[in-house]
């Protein structure tokens, strides 16, 4: 199991009532099989997950009993979620529609349920992506789902629920938690806690109140680019000893200075897994993110969502793909998991590939010129 797989779901996938709510275990299990979908696939598959890692997923320890396993199952196929429609009402589903457990090959064969597809497969806008290696280290089912739920709002850095809908879509039972600071501190903050350490994530929030009683809870998400997992290991024999600040000094010099610059640490990371992808092409890819990011202003995070764009580079390249920032729109709307209209020079691969060939090295040029004005100014 590649843990730098992509979790990709919609947004009313996200933003559904958990009926009976997983565990953080059955979570795991759940979008370790969204992870498996790609951005192509027109129909779900069976996927598949060994013992092993079905056994690390849950914490098992010993020897995995067949019959552990199939109770595990038939619990897990038990949990519904309740999806709001747009025509005002409600679907309710399963997760998991079937489960086949093949004792001679060590594996179980899953499959979601029919009715889930429009929310997982072929998703073009209104969608929320995150790195499945961010919600495998949370132990808590309410700190992955805050996790998610927050993750959809991390573009505009805040948001804000009633006490009343939280505690639904978190799914918990009905009673529970009456007083407010019992949710405050077994739930809300137990869950902020565990995923400010462990996540990309660092969250805050406020009380808002109605009257003596707190009735709201918003949010401030920010992205901790420090905390975020990172690339793989670059082979050694990949590894140019790069004489990379000349680089750097250019790219800074593209980006907007009064909202973000690259530190040397941190460039030096991002450069090195961009030159593994994308070789010699390396800083004109880097330049065509930084463009991008300068005109979309819905970007809260430049830096976080720049090092995002390398990282599911990094995983297509290991799939063998050839992939460059214009040319893959699926790849770019599965990103950014926002639903802002992508620029059209950004669509078209024909236009992008005429401003490389005809202005690369005239804008290297002029831009290097004005940052040395910008330096004497200084």
């Amino acid at each position: 199991m590649n843990q730098n797989y992509i979790v990709t779901q919609s947004n009313n996938l996200i933003e559904a009532r958990h009926n009976k709510p997983l565990t953080a275990r059955e979570q795991k299990i759940v979008m370790t099989m969204v992870s498996m979908i790609e951005p192509s696939d027109d129909d779900f598959k069976n996927y598949r997950i060994s013992i092993r890692e079905f056994s690390e997923m849950l914490g098992l320890q010993g020897s995995v009993k067949y019959t552990e396993i199939k109770e595990i199952t038939k619990e897990l196929m038990s949990k519904s979620i309740e999806i709001p429609q747009a025509d005002g009402g409600w679907l309710l589903a399963n997760w998991i529609s079937s489960a086949k457990y093949i004792k001679g090959e060590g594996i179980i064969d899953l499959s979601f349920s029919p009715d889930l597809k429009p929310y997982m497969l072929q998703l073009k806008n209104q969608f929320t992506s995150y790195q499945l290696s961010n919600i495998l280290s949370l132990h808590s089912t309410y700190s992955i789902r805050l996790y998610e739920l927050l993750k959809k709002w991390q573009h505009l850095g805040k948001w804000e629920n009633t006490i009343e809908e939280l505690k639904l879509k978190f799914g918990v039972t009905e009673g529970t938690y009456k007083r407010y600071n019992h949710f405050k501190t077994r739930v809300l903050t137990r869950a902020i806690d565990e995923m400010n350490e462990k996540t990309d994530l660092h969250i805050e929030f406020e009380e808002i109140k109605k009257g003596r009683s707190v009735n709201r809870i918003k949010f401030m998400i920010k992205h901790s680019a420090e905390k975020e997992i990172k690339l793989s290991a670059i082979p050694e024999e990949t590894k140019k000893p790069a004489k990379n600040e000349d680089v750097r000094t250019r790219l800074n010099g593209l980006a907007d200075k009064k909202l973000y610059q690259f530190t040397q640490n941190y460039f030096s990371q991002l450069y090195q897994g961009a030159l593994f992808i994308w070789g010699d092409k390396a800083e004109n890819e880097l330049a065509m993110i930084i463009g991008y990011v300068n005109v979309e202003k819905s970007v809260q995070n430049p830096l976080g969502f720049i090092k995002s764009q390398i990282q599911l580079a990094w995983v297509a390249h290991e799939r063998g793909e050839n992939i460059t920032f214009a040319d893959l729109q699926p790849t770019i709307e599965r990103t950014t998991g926002r639903e802002e209209v992508i620029p059209d020079w950004f669509k078209k691969s024909s236009k992008v590939n005429e401003l490389k060939e005809e202005k690369d090295e005239t804008d290297i040029a002029e831009r290097r010129e004005a940052l040395q004005k910008e330096l004497e100014e200084m």
